[in-house]
C-alpha cells in the first residue's frame, strides 16, 4: 500500500512539475502578446500619423501647385500690361 502511495506521490509530483512548467510558459506567452499588443498599437498609432502627414503634404503640394500656376498668370500679365504700355507710349 506503501509503495502504491509512494508511486502516486512520484506521478503526482511529476504531473505538478508539468503543470508548474505550462503555467509558467502560459505566463511568459502572456507577457509576449501584452508587449506584442502595445508594439502593434504604437505602429497603427505612428501609420496614422504618417497617412496624415501625406494627406498634409498632398494638400501642400495642391496649394503650391496653385500658387506657382498663379505666380505664372501674374509674370505673363505683367509682361502683357508693359507690352501694352510701351505700345500706347509710343502711340502718344
Amino acid at each position: 500500500m506503501l509503495i502504491i502511495q509512494s508511486q502516486l506521490l512520484t506521478e503526482l509530483s511529476a504531473a505538478l512539475t508539468v503543470l508548474l512548467s505550462t503555467t509558467k510558459m502560459l505566463t511568459i506567452q502572456s507577457q509576449l502578446l501584452t508587449e506584442l499588443s502595445a508594439a502593434l498599437t504604437v505602429l497603427l498609432s505612428t501609420t496614422k500619423m504618417l497617412t496624415i502627414q501625406s494627406q498634409l503634404l498632398t494638400e501642400l503640394s495642391a496649394a503650391l501647385t496653385v500658387l506657382l500656376s498663379t505666380t505664372k498668370m501674374l509674370t505673363i500679365q505683367s509682361h502683357f500690361t508693359d507690352n501694352f504700355s510701351g505700345l500706347l507710349l509710343s502711340f502718344l
